[in-house]
């Protein structure tokens, strides 16, 4: 009898228990933020407190990661031959100085507010590999402050390699807007973080 008595409880409780259980699961379910799935099931970006970005395309509005493919022809980075800014990106001439504009965009999707931190600016090989971070060379870095608009960023680009074909990366770092996801591959860089944009380019 004892045992039963006892069997009998725990069976009791467990009924008890488990409608309680349930309730609370479903609570934290719907209370959690969802976050997208990144490769390897890595969420797309955790809650930051600034959001700066660049566009991969035309179409680009922030989110991560950027559903296209076609990242490599960022309309947010301009080659121009003079410190004026150019309506479009240019060829540079091998061995000159060219300058680079960047537009970073500010506050994009997943935050808000003034942000400060570091562009960066990398450059392949002409015909070199496009592999993350070996296959890149710092060209330049500008530190910056980004109220909410859109900052044009502007660096002079000296000894422009070739002639050739190679790449450009504009990459934000800031330690409120933190790099998601850095792989060898620089296509799943650019499309998981919107705060690096690449333009593909041949120097003439």
């Amino acid at each position: 009898m004892t045992i039963l008595g006892s069997r009998a409880r725990r069976l009791a409780l467990a009924l008890c228990a488990g409608p309680v259980l349930a309730g609370l699961l479903a609570t934290a379910t719907a209370t959690a933020p969802a976050a997208a799935a990144g490769p390897a099931g890595k969420p797309a970006r955790s809650t930051t407190v600034t959001d700066v970005w660049m566009r991969d395309a035309v179409d680009d509005a922030g989110l991560q990661p950027y559903p296209g493919t076609r990242v490599w022809a960022s309309p947010d980075i301009k080659v121009c031959p003079t410190s004026v800014e150019c309506a479009t990106s240019t060829f540079p001439v091998a061995g000159s100085t060219s300058y680079i504009f960047v537009k970073l965009r500010n506050p994009g999707p997943y935050g808000s507010g003034t942000d400060s931190g570091i562009l960066h600016f990398y450059r392949t090989n002409p015909g070199g590999s496009l592999s993350w971070p070996l296959g890149w060379m710092p060209v330049a870095l500008r530190a910056v402050t980004v109220p909410p608009g859109v900052t044009t960023v502007q660096v002079a680009w000296t000894a422009v390699p070739g002639p050739g074909h190679f790449s450009l990366l504009a990459v934000w770092e800031s330690a409120n807007d933190p790099l998601l996801l850095m792989t060898a591959d620089t296509l799943t860089n650019v499309r998981y973080n919107n705060n690096i944009a690449w333009l593909d380019l041949v120097s003439v």
